[in-house]
């Protein structure tokens, strides 16, 4: 199934106004100073009585495999892959989105300088909003599922896409929260800085590039 550009635009429109106003609801609650406090304090509570051993172990090796410079390692080598097959649209689009979402992360870093909880479970340092795992796993599962959703021949296929890409992506951010390296609100600050860079950026692709036809046309 192929979706005209124009609602590929209008979709991607929305999810940018979304993700865009719920970072600036975070933002504001970080300036105003405690009124967020209550409840990164409550979440990090229910949290801390999900914890088991088994639980643990297992969240730690997540979130080592979640570690942003792996995921950016294997986002480089889908960037090699699309373009060795002919794919330089979707190449300089999955590279350009990873890089939009790094830049992004570490000026909000940089600039907010917010403490982490003092995780029990880890050796961690840095600022803690928002989260770069969750920033880096949102932008780098929802590329993928965009860059090889219509290459799924099959509706079970491009469910299967969908879902894994969810669910790690979930997962991830799951683990940096449960393992108390990040408050609540840095790991939804996360996710919508990572849709916020993909909508950001497949957008300007559109409407200064054009699709991938276009595109492939100005290059040869």
């Amino acid at each position: 199934m192929m979706f005209p550009n124009w609602a590929k635009n209008i979709l991607f429109l929305l999810v940018y106004m979304i993700s865009g106003l719920v970072l600036v609801v975070i933002i504001e609650g970080l300036l105003s100073g405690t009124e967020l406090t209550p409840l990164n304090t409550a979440i990090e509570q229910i949290v801390a009585h999900l914890r088991t051993p088994f639980l643990t172990t297992f969240l730690v090796v997540v979130t080592r495999l979640g570690n942003p410079a792996i995921l950016l390692s294997a986002a480089a080598l889908v960037v090699i892959m699309l373009t060795v097959r002919g794919r330089t649209y979707d190449a300089l689009l999955f590279a350009v989105t990873l890089g939009v979402a790094v830049i992004s992360l570490t000026v909000l870093k940089d600039t907010f300088k917010v403490m982490r909880p003092g995780s029990p479970l880890l050796d961690i340092d840095g600022w803690s909003f928002p989260s770069g795992h969750t920033t880096v796993a949102t932008t780098f599962f929802f590329m993928l599922a965009y860059s090889f959703f219509n290459k799924m021949k099959t509706f079970v296929g491009k469910t299967a896409l969908i879902l894994g890409c969810v669910f790690a992506a979930i997962l991830i951010s799951f683990s940096r929260l449960y393992l108390g390296a990040h408050w609540a609100l840095d790991i939804l600050a996360g996710i919508a800085l990572g849709f916020l860079s993909v909508s950001f950026t497949v957008l300007i692709f559109s409407v200064f590039i054009g699709d991938r036809r276009s595109f492939r046309n100005k290059l040869s």
